[in-house]
Parts: C-alpha cells; sequence; structure tokens
C-alpha cells in the first residue's frame, strides 16, 4: 500500500527506543556537561553559580523541567502530529497564536543547528592540531559536517536515530563510567568524599538560583521525541513515555557526572570553575586520566555534537513540514523525498542556512560578532546563536506551558495540571532570565534579535492565515495517520 499522499511521513518505523533516543541526542548530554555544566558552577557573566552545590541545583532544574514535560506528554497523548509544539500552542490558542509560536520554535532551531556547525569544525581543527599536528581551517570542516548531516536527515529516520543512537549513547556511557572511576576512587587525592554538594544550604540563597537557571538550558531538546509522533508505532504511548524518560535520565546522569567532577576538584568550588572546561581538565590530568584518554574524549565530545545537530535536523525539518501541510509556511517545505519519505526540502534549507552561516561566519566574523580574547573566530559566533536558539526555545516552553492550562483543563486533573503549569512557566522564565541577565556583548543583542524575529513572525502569521483563507487550504494539520506500510514510489 502507499501513502496517503507526498506530505505523509511513513508510519509505525520507530519504537520506543527510537523516539527516546531523538530526544537524548538533541539534549548532547556530553556536550552539555562539557560546555554548559561550567556555567551552573559559576562560570557566567554574572559570576554567580552552585558552586559546590551544582548536583542541588541540576536536581532542582530537572523536576522543574518536569512540569512542563508533564504538560507536553499529555498533549502528546491527545495530539498524534510532527508538528509538536506548534500544534499544541495552535489547539490552546488559535491559529494566529500557533504560527507565531511555530516560527519562533523552529526559527530558533534553524539558527540552534547552524551553531552546531560552527563548534563541530572548531573544534574538530583543535582535535587534528593537538593530538596530529595537522592543521586544516575550521570552515571547511564545518561544511563537511553539513553536508554529512543533510546527507543523514534525507536517507531516513532509521539512519537519523541509529546515528544518533551510536553517536550519543556511546559518548554517555564512557562519560558515566569515567565519572564512576572518579566517585570510587574518592575523589581527588582519595579524600573528597562528602555528602556537601547535596546539601542546598552549602552556598547562597541567590547563588544556587543561578546554578538553577543555567541548570535549566542542559535539557533543552527533551522535548523533541514529539517530533516523531507520526512515524513511531503507538505514538499515544511511546512519545509521553519517552519526554518523562528522557528528562529523568539526563538527569540522573547531569547529577552524577556533576558530583564526580566536585570530587575530582576536591570540593574546590573556585578551581572546578576556574578550569573552564573541568571535564577535559579531568579527563587529560594525571590523577584520573591522560593525555591518551582526554583526545578521545574530545573525539567523543565532537560525535556527541553531531548527534545533536542530527537530532535538531529531525525535530525543525518535521516541525517545519507540519505547518507547511497546513499552509503555515510555503507548501514546497511539506513534499517528502519520493523513495525515503523524509523532508528533503526542510533538510536542504537548513544545509542552506547552515551553510550560509558558516561562510557568513568565515568572511565577517569578527565584524559581525567581534573575536574574544584568545578565542577563535567561530567561537564568539557560536555562542550568540546557540543563545538565540535556546532562547528562543526557552521562549516557547513558556508558552506552552501558560498555553497548557487553558488547553488541558478540561482533559487532565486541574490540579496536577495547575501544578505543572506553573513550575513550567517559572522555570522557562527562569531559563529566559538566566540567558539575558548581564549578558556581555554581542549576547546583549540576543534579546532584540529574537524581538525582531517574533515581530516577523507575527507579521507573516497575517500572510499565511490569508493565504489559507483565500486557497481554502486546512486550518488544523489532517495528515492521515496511515498504520500501514509505505512503498516507496
Amino acid at each position: 500500500m502507499t501513502s496517503p499522499d507526498r506530505t505523509t511521513l511513513a508510519h509505525g518505523r520507530l519504537s520506543l527506543i527510537g523516539v527516546l533516543t531523538q530526544s537524548l541526542g538533541f539534549m548532547g548530554p556530553v556536550f552539555s556537561v562539557a560546555a554548559l555544566l561550567p556555567l551552573v558552577v559559576g562560570l557566567s557573566a554574572t559570576g554567580r553559580g552552585a558552586g559546590v552545590a551544582t548536583p542541588v541545583a541540576i536536581l532542582i532544574a530537572g523536576i522543574g523541567m518536569c512540569g512542563v514535560g508533564w504538560i507536553i506528554a499529555q498533549y502528546a497523548k491527545r495530539i498524534h502530529l510532527c508538528g509538536s509544539l506548534y500544534e499544541y500552542v495552535s489547539d490552546s490558542a488559535g491559529p494566529r497564536t500557533g504560527v507565531i509560536a511555530g516560527w519562533l520554535y523552529y526559527g530558533a532551531m534553524l539558527v540552534l543547528g547552524a551553531s552546531t556547525y560552527l563548534v563541530l569544525g572548531g573544534l574538530t581543527q583543535t582535535w587534528l592540531k593537538s593530538a596530529l599536528s595537522v592543521d586544516v581551517p575550521w570552515w571547511p570542516l564545518s561544511l563537511m559536517y553539513a553536508a554529512v548531516t543533510s546527507t543523514i536527515l534525507v536517507v531516513g529516520v532509521h539512519v537519523s536515530i541509529r546515528a544518533q543512537l551510536i553517536l550519543a549513547l556511546g559518548a554517555m556511557i564512557v562519560v558515566l563510567a569515567f565519572s564512576l572511576v572518579i566517585i570510587f576512587r574518592g575523589g581527588q587525592n582519595g579524600e573528597s568524599w562528602s555528602a556537601e554538594p547535596f546539601n542546598p544550604f552549602a552556598v547562597g540563597g541567590l547563588n544556587l538560583l543561578f546554578g538553577v537557571l543555567y541548570g535549566i538550558n542542559m535539557f533543552i531538546g527533551f522535548e523533541s521525541a514529539a517530533n516523531l509522533a507520526e512515524e513511531t508505532s503507538d505514538p499515544k504511548r511511546h512519545v509521553p513515555r519517552a519526554v518523562m524518560l528522557s528528562l529523568i535520565i539526563v538527569g540522573v546522569y547531569y547529577v552524577v557526572v556533576a558530583y564526580a567532577q566536585v570530587m575530582g576538584f576536591g570540593l574546590d568550588a573556585d578551581a572546578w570553575k576556574n578550569s573552564v572546561f573541568p571535564l577535559e581538565k579531568l579527563s587529560y590530568g594525571e590523577e584520573f586520566g591522560s593525555a591518551a584518554f582526554g583526545n578521545i574524549l574530545a573525539v567523543l565530545i565532537i560525535l556527541d555534537i553531531l548527534a545533536v545537530a542530527i537530532g535538531i535536523g529531525v525535530a525543525s525539518t518535521r516541525g517545519m513540514l507540519s505547518m507547511a501541510r497546513s499552509g503555515r509556511l510555503p507548501s514546497k517545505l511539506a513534499v517528502l523525498h519520493h523513495r525515503f519519505r523524509t523532508p528533503v526540502w526542510g533538510a536542504a534549507l537548513l544545509g542552506a542556512v547552515s551553510c550560509v552561516a558558516i561562510i557568513g561566519v568565515h568572511l565577517a566574523g569578527d565584524r559581525m560578532f567581534g573575536e574574544a580574547a584568545g578565542q577563535p573566530r567561530w567561537s564568539s559566533a557560536f555562542g550568540w546563536m546557540a543563545g538565540f536558539g535556546g532562547t528562543g526555545m526557552a521562549i516557547m516552553y513558556l508558552v506552552v506551558g501558560a498555553a497548557g492550562v487553558k488547553g488541558l483543563w478540561n482533559h487532565v486533573s486541574r490540579t496536577k495540571l495547575l501544578i505543572a503549569g506553573s513550575t513550567g512557566v517559572a522555570v522557562a522564565a527562569g531559563a529566559v532570565f538566566g540567558a539575558v541577565y548581564q549578558a556581555a556583548s554581542p549576547l546583549n543583542t540576543v534579546p532584540w534579535a529574537l524581538l525582531v524575529w517574533v515581530a516577523l513572525g507575527a507579521v507573516w502569521s497575517f500572510f499565511a492565515l490569508g493565504r489559507s483563507s483565500r486557497t481554502g487550504e486546512p486550518l488544523t494539520d489532517q495528515a492521515a495517520e496511515d498504520t500501514s506500510e509505505v512503498t516507496p514510489l
């Protein structure tokens, strides 16, 4: 049997493990530990962080994110379409708000996806130079990664998920094993066993709060399992479970790794923070690692970022397909590859945006973003783009948390809904605040760029809805939920 039309994804190809892998891959647990965990400790523009109580801050952040996750899980039981949060907001707040929210959400994903190729190229250049004494410019490497990822996205969701499973899970296992070695050895000099990292009063309340705010960003992307709702065999069960399980699995992982690091630095928060890249410091150090292990771990971090890039690509291409299918974006984005049944034009758009960003940063990076002392050209551009993407997604969580109270009011326990909604709004607002408060240049321009982007989305919503009315296109995504196997055309 063939697919009902050329805009319907192949149904039933993924199991619970598949959709769970999508969320885990998008979050990039190893990369988050390497790049974002230091912010939770205190390496931020504010100079504030949870210090030795970082495990507590992560635990609180994870519990808070479960509020957003619960609302998304309840929606996922009712709406089995690949538009994910865009569909949920449209259901609760109406089509115009839905268009603006989808514009923000998937626009943020496009920028976030493009930023991953900058850091992939940059870190690969650094590794090649230090490990093999080979100097290759970062930007051709970035273009290569963009081409590889785009190809994987087109070839099929099975390939994308398997790639994420191998890349992300493999890196997670190695880092977790390394962390357990540090813990079982008793940390620095074998004398760092302590319950202090789990004491919320080990640091000042305001410092702990900032640690929580920065920690929330380590969970961004957990909801992306919902973008595979049309491609899993049992979306009503698999997607909600994947959303909540991803938060629990990664939350436990972060707490263990954070505790290992604070032990590895002998409960010295300043030494932990000032190491800048604590995972790298510990892996290369003689007490727990070696130069060879450090080089291996550097490769695993790169592979984990590649999994993030694939995860962002899977989620964003399917989200844009959903919007295009209901007339909210150009219809070309709803057309699937004739053989692989994948959003080929969405993958092409993501690849094109990424290539333009890479070449643009290469040619005008200093003039666009400035270049921090001692930092490579791609670094500040990556920071700005990741800030734009991450903050945009945090705003979307805030919208979903608020709209979910209205949309789910007659479908779930109202007590649970109010608790989850208020918690979700609070943590999402905190994540936005933490991202923009006292942000240094060029990150202080991120809020203004987001404001302009949302304004453009509002303008586009009038055009998109007006066009739907004129052409008679449906105002909601009515994709067929066909349960049969798809035969390539």
